[in-house]
């Protein structure tokens, strides 16, 4: 099996996790780093041991990688990924995917006239108990879905409030709106459990606390078959919440306790469901020795890197990923406008 050497683009949280992450599975290694920053980049490289750690773009892209995973600031991200493809380096974009809908698809465009390829690592679509989730879901185990609750909240910027001319407080480097900026791992993550594509959404914002355009956004979206989901995403609290409820049962993950109701039973590789119509609860303590077996599996930098290779699927690639972003753009009109917006 052959080892594809990726390099990433920012030091941030995301990108130590992602060092951590591949280093979990063989089938990728990060092995270069950019970051303009020169503390960052000191700090990244007595973090991780990676030595390979540059000031600019071009220079990560010319250390012979085969694939960039950007994890920086969205709106540099479509001049990244157009330096990219050029190079022929395929592109894994940490979510949320772009700016705006226009910047995600001319990414896309940009990769599918290169022929590489564009995909999105979106939170939970690496979690095996969500994998098991989605099976159960497809399996008809909790009926007809009726319902969708997304609630993705930090409080980051509240508790340690950024200094002036910090990237996540520029609407062009970020985004202007919650529901992208957080909301968007929740977005990913409804298409790719229910295969459902949004109809038309509403959405109202609030703002205040924070130098930012809004503090909080919650956002409704009709799904094809009358499913009906509701998105919050605030930058004042810390929580993060989902849950799915059918005709016939449910599951809901709040912190590390999972809520399950279903009308049959079901045997998985992670855990069992046993007793129809019963609420059954589990800890992730208690599923530990199963998660670590299965989590390298479903690791995305690594799946990407076998996509890469015709030796496994990826859950969002960019064409689905541009789906995703046609909803939370109409949730950014809907917060403007205060009226229904069709996707």
């Amino acid at each position: 099996m052959t080892t594809l050497r990726a390099g990433i683009s920012g030091s941030g949280k995301q990108a130590l996790a992602a060092v951590v992450q591949v280093r979990s599975h063989e089938s990728c290694d990060i092995v270069a780093a950019h970051d303009p920053d020169p503390a960052a980049r000191a700090h990244f490289r007595r973090t991780t041991g990676i030595g390979v750690v540059v000031p600019t773009f071009e220079e990560l892209l010319a250390t012979g990688i085969d694939f960039v995973i950007l994890a920086g600031p969205c709106g540099v991200r479509r001049e990244q990924v157009q330096l990219a493809a050029e190079q022929g380096v395929h592109v894994l974009l940490h979510a949320p995917m772009a700016i705006d809908l226009a910047a995600a698809k001319a990414m896309v465009t940009t990769c599918e006239q290169a022929q590489v390829k564009l995909g999105v690592a979106a939170w939970g679509q690496a979690d095996p108990v969500l994998e098991q989730v989605r099976r159960m879901i497809a399996s008809d185990w909790l009926g007809g879905p009726v319902c969708v609750q997304g609630i993705w909240a930090e409080d980051d910027l509240l508790t340690n409030p950024p200094q002036a001319g910090d990237w996540r407080l520029s609407p062009t480097l970020a985004g202007s709106e919650p529901l992208l900026q957080l909301a968007s791992h929740h977005v990913h993550l409804a298409a790719w459990l229910l295969g459902r594509s949004a109809l038309q959404v509403t959405a109202q914002s609030v703002r205040g606390f924070l130098p930012l355009p809004s503090d909080g956004t919650v956002a409704t979206a009709l799904l094809r078959g009358n499913v009906l989901c509701t998105f919050a995403a605030s930058h004042l609290a810390r929580v993060r919440v989902f849950a799915i409820h059918g005709t016939d049962g449910g599951v809901r993950l709040a912190g590390d306790r999972l809520w399950l109701q279903g009308q049959r039973e079901f045997r998985g590789e992670v855990f069992d469901y046993l007793t129809p119509g019963h609420e059954r609860i589990f800890t992730r303590d208690e599923l530990a020795p199963a998660l670590a077996a299965r989590a390298p599996e479903f690791e995305l930098h690594g799946r990407f890197a076998r996509w890469l290779d015709d030796r496994d699927d990826f859950p969002c690639p960019g064409e689905q990923a541009v789906l995703d972003m046609q909803v939370l753009d109409a949730f950014a009109r809907a917060a403007r406008s205060g009226r229904m917006e069709q996707v």
